[in-house]
């Protein structure tokens, strides 16, 4: 008896190895690429719309492969769906190391692909596994996520300039993580039951039918949108009110970093909660707030409060996104029909924020109204978070 409780626990334990290596390799491949962005243009001859699609495509990616993936692995099981994602992120970051700029955009879509897949999965693969943990295992891996996605972001520059590895060796390094991630989830295709073909699939209900799937598919949009289009604009929208290229740099640095602890703590207070609108409204009106002081002031110091304010509720909003979706489905295969959806929408939303929000900019000369399209945004998301978590 004790044997098997050993050996059963020694299983959760490497699942949850394999859980944290690959909400790990979910974004560096991407968020490595800003920062060195001009190094590769430079390279290449391209001009800005160019460059622009390598950060483009892997949002487009995850937007078009998203809602086929529950069909997949309802056909192959979650454990060897999981496995090929890994292996298709790692085809992607060798070819994208290819000296040609066709196989850095086709590497880079290849990349999407595998991070669509596993994005879509890890829910699912949460609720089978972990159905009385889901709070604290959504907290782990999304706060593993994030950690990397920053680290990636800012150790880009010091790698590829100060420690001389150039652009292509920096992007090269992400696929060792990748490889890991590999090893680490060989086990569960023998070990772990995660399969999602043994669970009754509703043939007359679809995910895409439910107004509740249709408020969390807008709360993941508007999140998504706010957080992709912060990392394209903030630092630009801090020049433009004084502050130095590098300190503004170091911002965008510090509003993924300061939003760790809120990610950790999101989905285990909204699970132990019965309040669960309230957490929601306390995280929208920080937001609010957080946008509305980046809007009104120029002192350095309140501009370095605000992003620290929306920092936290964007880092909470994350992670509640994705406890929210493990709780409102009832099984694993429901989790990743309603994952699918939630991330082909919130991700094509996502993908043209940035696009939006530069184009108005061109045409009016001012973070303005970008800034008033933020809060716009900011309101809609309230809204649906709220009413994601009625009557849960």
């Amino acid at each position: 008896m004790e044997n098997k409780k050993s050996a059963k626990k020694g299983q959760s334990l490497i699942l949850i190895c394999g859980i944290i290596f690959v909400a790990f390799n979910l974004r560096p491949a991407i968020t490595a690429v800003s920062p060195i962005i001009n190094s590769i243009q430079g390279y290449f001859g391209i001009n800005n719309l160019e460059a622009g699609f390598l950060t483009t495509i892997p949002l487009l990616a995850f937007a078009v492969f998203s809602p086929f993936v529950a069909g997949i692995s309802r056909r192959l099981g979650n454990g060897l769906t999981m496995q090929l994602a890994m292996v298709v992120l790692l085809a992607g970051i060798l070819i994208r190391y290819i000296d040609h700029l066709g196989m850095m955009y086709l590497g880079t879509l290849i990349i999407g692909a595998g991070i669509a897949v596993s994005n879509v999965l890890l829910p699912g693969i949460i609720k089978s596994a972990f159905p009385q943990r889901m709070g604290l295992m959504t907290s782990i891996y999304t706060t593993a996520m994030c950690a990397m996605a920053g680290l990636a972001s800012g150790v880009s520059i010091p790698l590829s300039q100060g420690a001389g590895f150039g652009w292509r060796n920096t992007l090269l390094i992400w696929g060792v993580l990748a490889f890991v991630g590999c090893l680490l989830w060989l086990p569960q295709l023998t070990r772990n039951k995660l399969e999602l073909s043994t669970e009754v699939r509703s043939a007359d209900h679809s995910v895409w039918h439910s107004s509740k799937a249709w408020w969390v598919t807008l709360f993941m949009g508007s999140q998504s949108f706010l957080f992709y289009c912060i990392i394209a604009w903030l630092p630009a929208i801090l020049q433009s009110k004084g502050m130095s290229d590098q300190f503004a740099g170091w911002m965008l640095l510090f509003v993924q970093i300061i939003g760790l602890p809120s990610t950790f703590l999101g989905p285990i207070l909204l699970l132990r909660t019965n309040r669960k609108e309230l957490i929601m409204i306390l995280v929208g009106v920080m937001n609010l707030l957080g946008f509305a002081g980046l809007m009104l002031f120029e002192q350095p110091v309140m501009q370095i409060i605000s992003i620290g304010i929306f920092g936290l509720s964007m880092g909470a909003s994350f992670s509640l996104v994705f406890a929210v979706i493990g709780v409102r489905a009832s099984n694993s295969q429901q989790v990743a029909e309603l994952s699918g959806m939630a991330q082909s929408v919130g991700y094509l939303l996502a993908a043209f924020g940035p696009v939006l929000l530069g184009f108005v900019f061109d045409h009016t000369g001012s973070w303005l109204i970008p800034l008033l399209i933020i809060q716009l945004v900011n309101a809609g998301m309230l809204l649906a978070s709220v009413m994601s978590v009625r009557r849960l």
